[in-house]
Formats: C-alpha cells, structure tokens, sequence
C-alpha cells in the first residue's frame, strides 16, 4: 500500500478530497495532518468581521470530513521535511513516512521587515488563529490596516459597516498601502468609497516601524493605533526555506506545471505556498488554489502508477469580487469595474454555494 500525506488542510486539498470517493480503490493510504480541525474559508473573512456570516458558516470541519471520506485525520502541524528520507516530522513528536506528499500550508501574515510589527500585530493567518482575533479589531477605538489589495480594502470596509451598525462614530479605521490598493481602474472607486466612509487612508508610503502606541511610516507619519492588522501580502512559513526543498526569493516552494517541487519528483506544493516556475508572476488566490486540485489528485495517483501527468495552467484572469459593506461590492475583471449590491449577492451565491457543497460531504 502507498501512504499520500497531506500536509495542511488548504483550498487545493479540500478540492482533491472532495473528489476521493469513500469506496474508492484501497491501494493508496491518503493522510491528512492539519493543526486545526476546522478549515476557515478565507473568502468569507470579510462577511464574518461584518457579522453577516456566523462562525459555522465560514468553517469546514476536516476531522468529520476525512471520516466519512475514509482519510486518517492527524490534528498537528507540521514542522519539518526530510526529503531524502521521505519523513514528516510533526509539532507531536510523530514521524510520518510517505511515498508521496502534498503540502497545502497557506501562508502567513508577519513580515519581519516592519520593526515591532511582529509581536503587536493582530494576525489572522493561518487561518484557523483568525475567528478569535477579529473581537479586538471591531472594539478598537483606533484601528490600522497596513497592506493595499482587495484583502486590506475588505477588511476595511467591513470593520467600517460592523462598527457604524452599532454607533461607534468615534472610532477611526487607516489603511496603509504602499503602492496601488488594487489597479488603475479600481482604485478611484475605492478612494472615493473610503472618503465617503471617513476611512483614513494614504498611498504610495510604507509603514516601517510600530512601537506600543504609533505606526510610523517612510513619509514620517505617526498614526496611533490600539489595534493593527498586516494584510500587505502572503509570507512564505519559515519551516518551508528550511526544509531543503528549492524555493523562491521570498521563501515559497518551486514548483513545475505538473505542481511537482523542481527537485523533488515525490513532493507536490500547492496553493499560497507554492510559487509556480511556469508562471512566475501568479497572485495568491483562493480561485487559483481550487483549480489545482483537480491537476493535483490526477498527479499523485498517476506519478505512484507512473502514468502521464498532467499540467495546471491557470486562468488569464481572475474574477475579483471586493466588499465594499453593508451588502455592496467591487466585481472587477480585466479592467471592467462594476459597483453595486448585485456584485455582493452574486459573492454571497458563489461563497455560500462552495461551504454548502464542501459540507454536504459531510452529512
């Protein structure tokens, strides 16, 4: 029998478990470590900081999942790859042997380039430290986002529609962006959405140092906060750039089409971690991680029967649907910008859609 390890309970693994039957063939052992039971679906953070969505609605329950999927479940994390000896080594002590492996480990939000930025910030990734974390953001009286992207701006406004629903006039929300927030032709929709809003922001600077009371920026700001949130972009886990396995400059495993490690023919990588060599300039996105779990579950039965593999080639462009709060939305395509409460409803379908099918598995 051969063992399959899944290391992380990540978009890409939940689309090839999705895909397993529970009376499939038994000649390959499939193993998922995770260290949380639940995995919480990262495009409905921003309609649970608002209160829209309840916290059962935005997570899947992994441990009953792989039980009814017949997939032994292993609630750890795992802390190192020992690709010459194919052995996992896990926050348990616990020593997995493989004959192939999967990691689907996300990433991470604590860049070390902010000074004092890492003990203080609120972090919401991994995902599964993100549910107790949001209370302190919607109660602070002052709160600062540093990031640009369709996450900072999310969570912005829906920070801004939670506090203006209860009455808290007085609380003040800065976004930091060091560059454009999305693109040209998104950006002047969200400024003017933001002044309209009184949600502080400032462009084109970078925040460099945070002590106990300020964030400072490059242009010499000094902006209080009480509470604040990095969402500037995915930062690879350090265990990864340790591990022996070729990475990229910012610490994400190599990977080719077929979504094998470049040096390693028995290590797969997906996902936020995973940077594909055939695409090098490839955002980290949840759309692009669900459609490789098709090439992914192909690609590990094929390479242990040595069959053909397949390759992924990702879509030219992504749909970007931004909430804006209180039940509107950004739908951006290409340079098509659209505004209005429809674009939150067709979110919400295509959000809700996903947990409904993933939970039915489960029932």
């Amino acid at each position: 029998m051969y063992t399959v390890i899944l290391a992380g309970g990540g978009h890409t693994h939940l689309e090839l478990i999705k895909t397993l039957s529970a009376d499939r063939n038994r000649s390959i052992r499939w193993v998922l470590l995770s260290p949380d039971r639940y995995h919480y679906y990262s495009g409905m953070f921003s309609g649970y900081a608002e209160g829209l969505y309840s916290l059962e609605e935005i997570r899947i329950d992994l441990k009953q999942l792989c039980l009814d999927k017949k997939i032994d479940f292993m609630e750890v994390a795992v802390e190192s790859i020992q690709a010459d000896q194919k052995k996992v080594v896990v926050s348990s002590g616990q020593i997995f042997f493989y004959d192939r492996l999967s990691i689907d480990v996300g990433s991470h939000t604590s860049p070390e380039f902010i000074e004092g930025l890492q003990e203080r910030q609120v972090h919401i990734k991994p995902a599964h430290l993100f549910p107790e974390r949001m209370e302190a953001c919607q109660m602070a009286r002052e709160l600062v986002i540093i990031g640009g992207g369709a996450a900072a701006c999310e969570m912005a406004f829906s920070f801004h529609a939670w506090k203006e629903k209860r009455g808290r006039k007085y609380d003040t929300i800065t976004v930091i962006s060091s560059g454009p927030f999305v693109n040209e032709q998104a950006d002047p929709v969200i400024e003017s959405l933001f002044q309209q809003k009184g949600i502080q922001f400032f462009k084109n600077d970078r925040a460099v140092k945070v002590d106990d009371r300020y964030v400072y920026t490059e242009h010499d700001r000094d902006i209080p906060y009480q509470e604040v949130m990095f969402l500037g972009g995915a930062q690879a886990p350090e265990w990864l750039g340790e591990s022996g396995l070729s990475t990229d400059e910012k610490g994400f495993v190599r990977v080719g089409a077929t979504l094998q490690t470049v040096d390693h023919s028995d290590i797969f990588a997906v996902g936020d971690c995973a940077a594909l060599t055939t695409h090098p300039q490839l955002a980290k996105s949840g759309v692009y991680a669900v459609r490789q779990g098709k090439t992914l579950v192909h690609n590990l039965a094929a390479s242990l029967r040595r069959e053909k593999l397949n390759d992924y080639t990702p879509q030219k462009r992504g749909l970007i649907l931004l909430a804006t709060g209180n039940k509107k939305a950004l739908a951006l395509y290409g340079k098509t910008v659209r505004f209005g409460k429809w674009a939150w409803l067709w979110k919400d379908w295509i959000d809700v859609r996903y947990m409904r099918e993933l939970k039915k598995l489960s029932d």
